[in-house]
């Protein structure tokens, strides 16, 4: 054991620093064990429909599905699994919520609620380990206690965040490349094609302009194909989304399929209004961006201009002034 200490670099009766230093050790490697995977099954509900309805390689898919079970119930699951239960809503109601922000985020694998909740869990206890490692030969004081505290929960809050950040970016996406999306379904539309087709021409289409949009659209898809109701899978899209836009075009789709009325006439509606409320996005953005550029240009831009344009003149007078109220 002295030996393993030598070896570290550590005297035997500081195994203080060591206990951290493994701490530090194991919350890193589960951090970025929870990202990977999570990033990595952000695609796997669309995998799991293209399953159920028969769509890609019939080799393939089996395999996908044993290597997804095989990861929700190897060492890394059964860890996040534990570490979820730390902080997981207790409430069904509460997972529901926190389900619906992950797939509107775009975290579509039915693990994404339990390796968020880790993440959460695994930062809040990695920032305090960091710093205490830093100041490992200090003496922990009321201040560090409570520095190590904010860390705690500014790691504890970090992800949620972030995923509202993800959230916002992919749902303004969407709306953005809605228009485009409703002008190919009116094409589709009167051209003769079903409304099915329809999605997944455009699903086709949208591919290049908007992926999630078009995986929305696939996901429509493939849910009526594996016998899911139409307006069923309208409802999904508008909860998967938790765009309004997206909600009013699927209320319109199942008032027309309803009611047997025009379905070319009311999406060519929908998408004026669309591109209406795209160009005023558009002029908002482009009004925000003068309050944006003052604080750079108070801060750094104005302080040069001064420099450049008084500069000179107040080294003349400093050379002038100052000898004179010197007496020479």
């Amino acid at each position: 054991m002295n030996a393993i200490f030598e070896m570290l670099g550590l005297s035997s009766g500081n195994t203080g620093q060591l206990v951290i230093m493994l701490l530090v050790f194991v919350t890193v490697v589960m951090l970025v064990g929870a990202v990977y995977f999570l990033l990595t099954n952000r695609r796997m509900a669309p995998q799991r429909l293209a399953r159920m309805t028969g769509e890609g390689d019939d080799e393939e898919a089996p395999a996908s599905h044993l290597m997804e079970q095989k990861r929700e119930s190897g060492l890394f699951g059964k860890v996040t699994s534990s570490a979820s239960k730390v902080a997981a809503p207790r409430q069904e109601e509460g997972r529901r919520r926190l389900r619906q922000k992950l797939v509107q985020a775009g975290f579509q694998s039915r693990q994404a609620v339990t390796n968020y909740i880790a993440i959460k869990v695994v930062l809040a206890l990695l920032f305090p380990a960091v710093y205490m490692f830093r100041n490992l030969f200090y003496k922990i004081t009321p201040e560090t206690a409570a520095i190590m505290l904010l860390l705690a929960l500014a790691g504890f809050f970090l992800p949620t965040i972030f995923l509202h950040h993800l959230t916002q970016k992919r749902q303004q996406g969407i709306v953005l490349a809605l228009p485009d999306a409703l002008d190919l379904m009116v094409i589709c539309v009167e051209a003769g094609l079903g409304l099915d087709m329809t999605f997944k021409r455009v699903g086709d289409e949208m591919l290049e302009l908007n992926k999630d949009l078009s995986d929305e659209f696939f996901m429509v898809t493939r849910e009526i194909r594996a016998g899911a109701n139409r307006e069923d899978s309208f409802k999904h899209m508008a909860w998967r989304t938790g765009v309004p836009e997206i909600h009013n075009l699927m209320t319109i789709l199942t008032q027309t399929s309803r009611f047997g009325t025009s379905v070319a006439k009311a999406l060519r509606v929908h998408a004026d209004a669309m591109r209406v409320k795209r160009r005023q996005i558009a002029e908002e953005q482009a009004a925000k961006s003068a309050v944006k550029l003052v604080f750079p240009l108070v801060m750094f831009i104005f302080p040069t201009i001064i420099v450049v344009l008084a500069g000179p003149a107040a080294i003349r007078i400093i050379r002038v002034l100052v000898p004179a109220f010197s007496g020479g």
